[in-house]
């Protein structure tokens, strides 16, 4: 009986050491290969960040209920050792299924007193460039034709980079600039747009430069697609600067 015991016990703690260091595997998946703001445009062997979120909480999950089966085991040892030296026991020969209920009953409360916390004072955090993506999108429909018309550069007007790199600044920039270069590129150093490898801007041809297709929401083969569009007005400026020579 007790090798059968020690035999179980053994088996016990290898799964919680397997689960344990799969949690610091996924964790160091979600920190470090896959950090936040990764979801849409990065994956790991078939996984993108929240699919291995997911993977991370059910290991989590699973060490829990093997750490809950441990407990069970040496719920005596507990009751009998533990109890009586932190003097939370009085009696000779306490009662196991009570001990067990009250720790039960306390552990319950706790859970669920911190997952009703978590969901009241979870707040939601504005982000100033979608709204300002939404809001731009949501003028530009609902303003009558000849204002959008009139927000389009004039055919004689000579767009430079100096008048194009305020859009890339406010709506690129942020994951296309100094702090992150997503897909190698970075929106505020004008080379960047003509890389000879896959040049973005094919200058004096719009229509064969595939950042238009991005910006104007034509491209929807790539990750956060929608993101990248501007609005119609933006548009008109970068074509015209394109069309212009890029200059």
């Amino acid at each position: 009986m007790s090798a059968n015991r020690t035999a179980v016990n053994i088996i016990i703690d290898l799964i919680a050491t397997l689960l344990f260091l799969g949690m610091l595997a996924t964790g160091y998946l979600l920190r470090f290969p896959l950090p936040p703001g990764s979801n849409k445009s990065h994956a790991l062997w078939g996984l993108s960040r929240h699919e291995w979120g997911d993977v991370h909480f059910w290991i989590s999950i699973g060490l829990m209920v093997v750490l809950v089966v441990h407990l069970a085991l040496h719920w005596n040892w507990v009751v009998t050792v533990i109890g009586k030296r932190c003097g939370l026991v009085k009696s000779p020969q306490p009662s196991l299924v009570r001990s067990a209920v009250w720790v039960i009953g306390v552990f319950a409360a706790l859970c669920i007193g911190f997952a009703w916390l978590a969901n009241r004072d979870v707040v939601e955090v504005e982000r100033p460039r979608r709204g300002f993506q939404a809001k731009s999108r949501q003028a530009i429909e609902q303003q009558p034709p000849a204002m959008a018309e009139a927000a389009e550069p004039k055919p004689d007007s000579h767009v430079l980079w100096d008048d194009v790199y305020p859009i890339f600044q406010q709506h690129c920039v942020a994951c296309h600039g100094p702090n992150k270069q997503w897909a190698d590129f970075r929106a505020d150093q004008r080379q960047d747009f003509f890389k000879p490898a896959a040049p973005s801007v094919v200058p004096g041809q719009s229509t064969e430069s595939p950042l238009l297709a991005i910006i104007s929401g034509n491209r929807t083969d790539m990750p956060m697609a929608d993101s990248h569009r501007l609005s119609e007005a933006d548009v008109a400026i970068v074509k015209t600067w394109i069309e212009q020579g890029a200059q």
